[in-house]
């Protein structure tokens, strides 16, 4: 039997898990392209963001993870666009041929077409963000120190996290604690409570997918860590100043960081639904090219009138159940409809605050965080980043101190005329 090609897109958690399953077998040679050459583990992004891990803890060489698949090659470049009738994947200018085709790209921030984010708001997407965010952060706060200018000042050390979904809140939960525990230490000159820490959720409550007591604890937890949890409160603007919500509200800060929601990576070639979610059949492949699976992210796919959720464990299942797949059109098998396998949700918010929830079963404080601190270090790729980050973590518990605080590059804030001069002053949010 002809040697297969299968060509996989994105070394994230889909496609990983696809090219695990598929190297195993001698009659596939697969092809993995990526726009990196490393895999990031997107769980713990928030911790390089807030100075508590270091970059290349949270990533890991791709072509070190398939040294022990001789049948699999790693391609670094940028997918440019897929041709289904010949079944060409276009990358950097050259054609890659392929028999079959995973799509596992994921995914990238959404705006929602609201004027300013994309121009004035930072998403949390990869390790270039994160690295910006912490350098805003920490550039706000030294600028924050030589002004004498007390409405600067003020907006300054105001931090809005605008998204109250798992990243929202494990960020935003990063971030009251750098403030109690570094920034009152570095920062003498700044009171804690000079800090404001702001987290604003369109929905009624912050985990809104989570169970209303889930999302209660989340947050209490939150402010009694110093964090304003604004619900039912959407962004109409972000500009440089500061933001403005739908109720005509203007929250003046430079840092906006933007978690709110995520859409699909637009691939040419390749159809596109609702929120960048491709359509598929029960077999993750496309109604038009059965040769194409999309998974991860990605895939369109719904039960029970429901799309699966963004998350890590169903980008790994979905990969895993493709190749399957395809391994099973080459033994002349049956295709298998895709059956995902929810095994809950953690959540952390702070030092031994954290909640979960799986199948039925809800837990929180110090045995959910734990649980989580379990997880994560278990799924995180390679021996030494686990060791890593567990010595960070413990280094952390124990002195109260977030190791990288090291501005990168430094952020120039720019100087209105006046920060909210278009917005009467009886519609500012209060403080």
């Amino acid at each position: 039997m002809k040697i297969q090609h299968v060509v996989v897109l994105g070394a994230g958690f889909g496609g990983l898990s696809a090219v695990q399953q598929l190297a195993r077998h001698r009659d596939v040679r697969v092809t993995l392209i990526d726009r990196n050459n490393y895999h990031l583990f997107q769980p713990l992004l928030y911790q390089v963001a807030i100075a508590g891990l270091e970059a290349p803890q949270i990533a890991w060489p791709v072509r070190a993870m398939l040294r022990r698949y001789p049948n699999t090659r790693f391609l670094m470049g940028d997918v440019q666009s897929i041709d289904l009738i010949d079944r060409r994947v276009w990358v950097d200018g050259k054609a890659v041929s392929y028999d079959h085709l995973i799509v596992a790209a994921g995914t990238t921030s959404h705006d929602y077409g609201i004027p300013g984010v994309r121009e004035n708001a930072i998403p949390l997407k990869s390790l270039a963000d994160a690295i910006r965010i912490r350098d805003r952060i920490f550039s706000a706060v030294e600028e924050a120190v030589r002004t004498a200018d007390e409405e600067r000042r003020r907006a300054l050390l105001t931090f809005v996290v605008v998204g109250g979904g798992p990243t929202g809140v494990e960020l935003i939960g990063a971030l009251a604690e750098l403030n109690q525990h570094v920034l009152a230490r570095d920062y003498p000159e700044i009171a804690p409570d000079e800090v404001q820490l702001v987290l604003l959720e369109a929905a009624e409550r912050p985990l809104n997918y989570l169970s209303p007591e889930a999302s209660e604890y989340t947050r209490q937890a939150l402010q009694k860590m110093g964090v304003r949890v604004m619900t039912s409160s959407a962004v109409s603007e972000v500009t440089p100043f500061g933001v403005y919500l739908q109720d005509g509200r203007f929250m003046p800060t430079y840092t906006v960081v933007w978690t709110a929601g995520v859409k699909g990576v637009p691939l040419p070639g390749l159809p596109s639904g609702r929120s960048g979610r491709i359509p598929t059949t029960e077999f993750l492949s496309l109604p038009e090219a059965p040769e194409v699976y999309i998974v991860g992210d990605l895939n369109g796919l719904e039960e029970n009138g429901s799309v699966f959720p963004q998350v890590a464990p169903l980008a790994k299942q979905q990969g895993a159940w493709a190749a399957r797949n395809i391994l099973r059109c080459l033994r002349g098998e049956r295709e298998l409809p895709f059956r995902y396998r929810d095994k809950g949700n953690l959540v952390t918010i702070g030092r031994n605050r954290a909640i979960g929830e799986v199948k039925g079963l809800r837990f929180s404080g110090t045995l959910a965080w734990l649980v989580w601190l379990a997880v994560h270090i278990y799924y995180l790729t390679g021996l030494r980043n686990r060791l890593m980050v567990l010595s960070n973590w413990i280094y952390s518990y124990f002195t109260y101190d977030f190791a990288v605080r090291v501005i990168h590059q430094r952020h120039q804030f720019a100087y209105p005329e006046s920060v909210t001069e278009s917005q009467p002053a009886e519609a500012a949010v209060s403080r």
